[in-house]
């Protein structure tokens, strides 16, 4: 359908298809203004989530709504004993970037955008993008994370917006923006980037910026290790050796592209990092323990 022209709440909204248009009773926008995104892609925002979702971990998940996508063949249903428990399954699979858990039912949906094809009211569930999953209680305890007066020098920039309040909120909209892994952000303007090249960054006073992956690169890894495990060849995108299994997460969440997850192995000090996050890509290993990154990011929500 064509894309519409609104104002909700005094913020001009561009080119919004009619099909999302009723969703506005569920879910707004942040009042960011933003640009380049393509249809599908464009995302409706929980009116408590958007300012700081990322810094307030209890707000990533949305109460009372459920996240529709059958026509994916990644939408798969399978039972769950916890929201939690389904957040886990889908942190080690593939192609799952956001649940929707019912816990009347016990039903755990996994789904491949990160906001859903359609988002609409269902009692008793609850839904969040894993990529929303990340809490800390201020702004210092993911400091570390930010690269200041610094501009990343390569990616595709998935879309920009204008009037992002903080840094906070321009990582909200990455965290719900389909294959975001990166922000600039520079006064009140929000770049939106894919496929982040570690290392190629370029000097620009103002700006700062954030490679999503490094907010849990530093968590607690041991609820999220698979012991005696290792990823198949065939996914593996770079090796290094480190000191341990936290170092090894590090490495992939700030220096490899597309990692996804990691096997370490204590004997040899070797580090190995993988495209896939899957379970089922990999073998019993008794030398190596493997972590999906995604993992170490949901158990903190």
């Amino acid at each position: 359908s064509s894309g519409i022209n609104a104002e909700y709440g005094g913020t001009k909204l561009d080119g919004f298809s009619s099909k999302r248009r009723s969703l506005v009773d569920q879910l707004h926008p942040s009042g960011a203004l933003v640009s380049n995104l393509h249809e599908n892609s464009k995302t409706w925002f929980h009116s408590s989530s958007v300012s700081s979702n990322f810094a307030q971990k209890k707000n990533c998940r949305l109460e009372g709504l459920d996240m529709f996508e059958s026509n994916h063949p990644n939408y798969i249903s399978t039972n769950s004993q916890s929201f939690d428990d389904c957040l886990y399954k889908c942190s080690w699979k593939d192609g799952c970037n956001a649940v929707s858990y019912n816990s009347k039912t016990r039903k755990c949906t996994s789904v491949q955008r990160r906001s859903g094809l359609m988002i609409y009211p269902v009692r008793d569930t609850y839904s969040t993008s894993i990529y929303c999953s990340s809490g800390w209680s201020s702004f210092e305890g993911w400091k570390q994370c930010v690269k200041r007066d610094v501009k990343l020098g390569s990616g595709h920039t998935l879309a920009t917006a204008s009037r992002v309040a903080s840094l906070e909120e321009c990582v909200s909209l990455c965290q719900m923006t389909d294959d975001c892994t990166a922000v600039t952000y520079t006064s009140t303007f929000c770049s939106l980037i894919q496929y982040l090249s570690a290392g190629h960054t370029v000097t620009s006073p103002g700006t700062d910026s954030i490679n999503l992956k490094c907010l849990v690169s530093d968590k607690p890894v041991e609820k999220c290790m698979m012991s005696e495990t290792v990823f198949s060849n065939q996914y593996r995108i770079g090796m290094t050796r480190v000191s341990d299994l936290r170092k090894c997460v590090e490495f992939c969440g700030n220096g490899v592209k597309g990692c996804e997850g990691v096997s370490f192995s204590d004997s040899t000090l070797s580090c190995e990092a993988f495209s896939t996050r899957d379970s089922q890509n990999t073998f019993r290993d008794v030398n190596y323990s493997s972590v999906s990154l995604a993992c170490v990011g949901v158990k903190e929500i």
